[in-house]
């Protein structure tokens, strides 16, 4: 009996060699160029500095957000790659283009316009720069830059506040981009918690608030960014201290 036993466990480990384990190293590879390249971001609220924030989602193939501080009677040009830009003035006045801009003033400009900021005062100026490229491919080659400043944005009055249409038109690499802006009253909710296909990301231009993420909370004020990737259930939730205003931020690839 012992030598059978014996022979069944020789069989057993001749059996079990023969089939290898899959493991990460020996999996195949993602088949052909359709293979989507992972995330490289995720849902959070990100603080004002020089990078805010860089890497891949879903719908692009990049997204680099920086603060740029442009000192008096400075000049900043953007870098000669194919990237649309989206520019968000944070603080001071800029000449951009030949259009003066101060806070709240935007700037969308598709990959082939490379505009001169000028910061033309005394004192220093700040503003945040998107640059995006899609995962699909450029869309089209005729696109409009858009400007405007903060006052010449229509007010719409909310129960909840007030809200501002800002642009939805299309890049050199989105079928579509749209910005608007809310104002949200003490003590007020954006919406109820809810997710949708969309990327989207908020920029809150001033007050306090806390941001319902899945299952937690995480406080953001003026001058953070907040990413929230697709699916994300999510809201915004105004204090008692006081009104808060943010930009929200969506595409179409």
């Amino acid at each position: 009996m012992f030598r059978h036993l014996l022979l069944f466990l020789a069989a057993a480990l001749t059996l079990s060699a023969a089939r290898p384990v899959a493991t990460s190293t020996n999996l195949p590879p993602a088949a052909g160029p359709a293979a989507p390249r992972s995330d490289t971001l995720t849902a959070g609220v990100f603080p004002p500095r020089a990078t805010v924030l860089k890497g891949a989602t879903r719908d692009l193939a990049s997204l680099d957000i920086r603060l740029i501080n442009l000192p008096a009677g400075k000049s900043f040009r953007l870098a000669n790659d194919s990237a649309d830009h989206l520019i968000i003035i944070k603080d001071g006045n800029i000449l951009l283009s030949t259009k003066p801009l101060g806070p709240g003033g935007v700037g969308l400009f598709a990959a082939t316009d490379k505009p001169v900021i000028h910061n033309t005062a005394k004192t220093l100026a700040s503003f945040y720069l998107f640059a995006f490229k899609s995962r699909s491919g450029p869309k089209t080659t005729e696109t409009t830059p858009f400007l405007a400043n903060w006052p010449d944005l229509v007010m719409k009055l909310t129960p909840k506040g007030e809200s501002r249409a800002i642009f939805s038109q299309p890049t050199t690499w989105l079928k579509n981009i749209n910005m608007h802006a809310t104002t949200l009253n003490p003590g007020e909710i954006s919406h109820p918690q809810h997710m949708h296909r969309a990327e989207e990301i908020l920029l809150i231009r001033s007050g306090n608030v806390r941001m319902h993420i899945g299952n937690g909370y995480i406080p953001a004020k003026g001058g953070d960014l907040v990413f929230l990737p697709s699916g994300v259930p999510h809201d915004l939730e105004n204090g008692n201290t006081g009104r808060t205003e943010y930009f929200a931020l969506q595409w179409e690839q």
